[in-house]
């Protein structure tokens, strides 16, 4: 990671799934998440007691995991890194939705905030100036996370940093 105050590019991911998972009206169980990530169920198990421990997630034994509210507000900054990324793989770089995909998941995790707002920009400009159509995507998350953007970074993350350094 670029960053020593970030998650891992696997929570990150965790909580993205589950956030997914709940804003399609699916329950996240561990079973369902280690079938869609493609690991072994005890992996995810694994996972998710951490990001229990963390307070990103409540999980009972065999039940359904679901976010805290800092877990989501987490999971929507990495949404809104992803769906930005897309967007400027997709709008500005012309690339098929399917290969925009595949680049935005690898590099969400790595991206700082200032860099997405900056794409967000330059996107936004491509479009308004008439260098490129506008998307014919689905409308971006990339407001859900306003506080981090302008602080170009995900605040959430730092202040969950600055709390595990504290107790720590």
């Amino acid at each position: 990671m670029h960053k020593s105050d970030r998650l891992s590019a696997t929570h990150e991911m965790y909580l993205k799934i589950v956030y997914q998972l709940g804003q399609s009206g699916d329950a996240a169980r561990v079973g369902q998440m280690a079938k869609g990530l493609g690991v072994h169920p005890s992996t995810v198990s694994a996972v998710v007691r951490t990001l229990d421990r963390l307070g990103l997630v409540t999980h009972d034994r065999y039940g359904v995991v679901k976010l805290t509210d800092v877990g989501e507000r987490l999971a929507e900054c990495v949404v809104r890194r992803f769906d930005s990324l897309k967007r400027f793989f997709v709008v500005g770089l012309g690339m098929g939705e399917d290969d925009a995909e595949i680049e935005a998941c690898e590099i969400e995790h790595a991206i700082s905030g200032l860099a997405v707002r900056r794409l967000q920009e330059l996107t936004r400009n491509l479009v308004r100036m008439g260098y490129v159509a506008p998307p014919k995507l689905e409308p971006s998350s990339s407001d859900k996370c306003g506080e981090c953007v302008l602080a170009g970074e995900c605040t959430v993350a730092r202040a969950l940093a600055h709390d595990s350094a504290v107790a720590g």
